[in-house]
Formats: structure tokens, C-alpha cells, sequence
């Protein structure tokens, strides 16, 4: 699966390591920064998903227990305002082993014409590993341009389209369990 600029900031924290910070103070995204922010293009404010759910989904029926679940999620909340936040869960099973990767990014965004410019403030990461290294990081600001589109699918429901240059594009649903 391709993914957004999330996802592909996130693997390129957990393959080179990252930095752990202090998680204390400032205000949620990115301890205060000043970055700029606002949308003024209506279509991109919400909350958007992409991803699958297990095929065991989460409660076995017949022995009567919770099941880990299994597959990736990523999703996109762009407000009015200009504050993006973005998440994703990795769960994978090979054999014996078992990785759980969980995320969360902030910041600002600015849209011009289809073009979105992404002010990340921060990226937070935790890992989980059976059978090798795990643990938590954290990457701080950074700057990139995204190009976006909205489409349409056969229940006239939108898709949000998001493309990063060098990872290509990720299509989103509205998400209808977010807040």
C-alpha cells in the first residue's frame, strides 16, 4: 500500500532511529511553533481514512477471546484552521513474530490551488516487536508539498487524494467514527 506523507515519514523514523525527546510543555503540536496555517479550500477539512481491519476482526466468537488485530490504518483530520494531525496503525504477524507500530504526527498545512504545503511540527512513533527491537522516537519539524484532489466514488461519496513526489498517491475516505 502506498501511503501519505505520514506513513512515509514514519518509515523513515523507524529505519533511521529517530531522536527521544522530552514530550513535556508547549501545546500539542510541536511545542508552540509558529508555522503558517488555514485551508481555504472547504473540501479538505475533515476527518479521512484509509486502511483494512483483520479478517478475524477483533473478538473470536467461538473461543470467546480477544484477538489482536492484524492489518494498517492510517488516517488525516485537516481543520478550518490550518492544524492537521495524522495516525496509523501497522500490525503484522510472520511466523512467531509479531510488530505493532503506532503513530501520530501534527502541524500546520497552507493550500494553494492543489497544492498543500505540510509544516510538520512533530512525528511520535512506538514499536513493538516479539522477535526484535522496539521502543518509542520522535522526529521534530519539517517542511513538504503534497498535491491533493478530491474524486468521487460510485455512491458520490468524496476521496480525498493525497500525493507525495516521491511515494506517490494515497486515496481516502471520509473517516465516521472520528469525533
Amino acid at each position: 500500500m502506498k501511503t501519505m506523507f505520514f506513513a512515509t515519514s514514519l518509515l523513515t523514523l523507524i529505519a533511521c532511529g529517530g531522536s527521544e525527546r522530552d514530550h513535556n510543555g508547549g501545546d500539542g503540536l510541536g511545542g508552540g511553533l509558529e508555522t503558517p496555517s488555514g485551508l481555504s479550500e472547504s473540501a479538505l477539512v475533515g476527518a479521512w481514512f484509509t486502511g483494512t481491519l483483520s479478517s478475524i476482526q477483533y473478538y473470536d466468537r467461538y473461543n470467546h477471546q480477544w484477538q489482536d488485530p492484524s492489518g494498517a490504518g492510517f488516517y488525516v483530520i485537516l481543520k478550518e484552521d490550518g492544524a492537521y494531525e495524522t495516525g496509523a496503525v501497522i500490525d503484522s504477524t510472520v511466523g512467531n513474530c509479531t510488530m505493532r507500530l503506532l503513530g501520530t504526527e501534527v502541524g500546520t498545512v497552507t493550500d494553494q490551488g492543489n497544492e498543500l504545503t505540510v509544516y510538520r511540527h512533530w512525528i511520535r512513533t512506538s514499536a513493538t516487536n516479539t522477535c526484535g527491537n522496539g521502543g518509542e522516537r520522535e522526529q521534530g519539524p519539517k517542511v513538504s508539498k503534497l498535491s491533493w484532489a478530491i474524486s468521487y466514488d460510485s455512491n458520490q461519496r468524496p476521496l480525498l487524494t493525497l500525493t507525495d513526489p516521491e511515494y506517490g498517491p494515497t486515496t481516502y475516505a471520509p473517516w465516521l467514527n472520528a469525533e
